[in-house]
């Protein structure tokens, strides 16, 4: 299984995102938060891209190499299937693991 990890940042929305993508099911796992000066810009939130966000559902996340795990609040966890989501990576755009992992800091901070 291969998960597609992207960066994006969208002023004309007011966010920007980490996207992780499944090659196979084309799963979406996104953690948003919107740009400085937005009226949530103080916390995180994940969504499938089609659903509503959630904020504040993660509560701790790792990364083991090129594998990252989250855990989730219990209402994420059920938007997600599971309160632990774990997937190896591959980054997209001439962007690196390490690039992604810092945009995930950074959101999540």
């Amino acid at each position: 299984m291969t998960i597609r990890a992207s960066y994006e940042r969208h002023p004309d929305l007011g966010c920007e995102a980490v996207v992780f993508i499944d090659d196979e099911s084309l799963a979406c796992f996104q953690i948003q938060r919107d740009l400085t000066g937005g009226p949530r810009a103080d916390e995180h939130c994940v969504t499938t891209g089609a659903s509503a966000p959630i904020y504040g559902g993660i509560v701790e996340w790792r990364r083991v190499e090129d594998r990252f795990e989250f855990s989730l609040t219990r209402r994420a966890g059920h938007l997600f299937g599971d309160e632990v989501l774990s997937f190896e990576i591959s980054p997209v755009d001439e962007v690196s693991v390490d690039d992604i992992a810092a945009h995930v800091d950074r959101l999540l901070r």
